[in-house]
């Protein structure tokens, strides 16, 4: 997939699973969940890139299209899975974004784990926007995303929507 894209989501997860088929078969399928069924026309009609992790570790599959959408893959290995994302987004990011349901933990080597995936996602999506694009960051796991992409292109329109509560100003008070 060399094609460049005016409209591009960003986003932790791809919109589709690699499931196994009756026979053996490894494919893709489109996954249940609202941000894909609302995403899903406009990323069509666009032609538009979905840039996200596949769900393994290791080797990301290469780019491929599957219903009208481009599909980006991003890699993650083992130790990143655990760092950015089991670390810093779910151990630290969202507890303090729940108003500390939970104590939040944090880790130096976290963030900075957390810091070089987010760049990885900026810079796939500077890779695939057209000029003038599009591109909407979704969610904390990527909240670094949209300043990093700025740098990288500012000829581009970057949104960013947070699934998740912001904190209160008093809990950093």
């Amino acid at each position: 997939m060399t094609e460049r894209s005016s409209f591009v989501v960003v986003a932790n997860r791809l919109p589709v699973d690699e499931v196994t088929t009756d026979d053996g078969q490894k494919q893709w399928r489109p996954s249940p969940g609202g941000l894909v069924t609302a995403l899903h026309p406009v990323l069509t009609e666009h032609r538009g890139t979905w840039i996200g992790w596949s769900g393994g570790t290791g080797d990301a599959p290469e780019p491929f299209e599957l219903e009208g959408i481009n599909i980006h893959p991003v890699p993650l290995s083992a130790d990143e899975l655990e760092r950015y994302y089991e670390g810093q987004s779910n151990a630290t990011i969202w507890p303090l974004y729940h108003d500390a349901v939970e104590t939040p933990v944090y880790k130096r080597r976290w963030r900075e784990t957390y810091r070089l995936v987010n760049q990885r996602f900026a810079q796939a999506a500077a890779d695939v926007a057209a000029d003038g694009a599009t591109v909407w960051v979704q969610d904390y796991q990527l909240q670094l995303v949209p300043a990093m992409l700025r740098e990288l292109r500012p000829d581009l329109r970057i949104g960013f929507f947070l699934h998740i509560p912001f904190p209160p100003i008093e809990l950093f008070m």
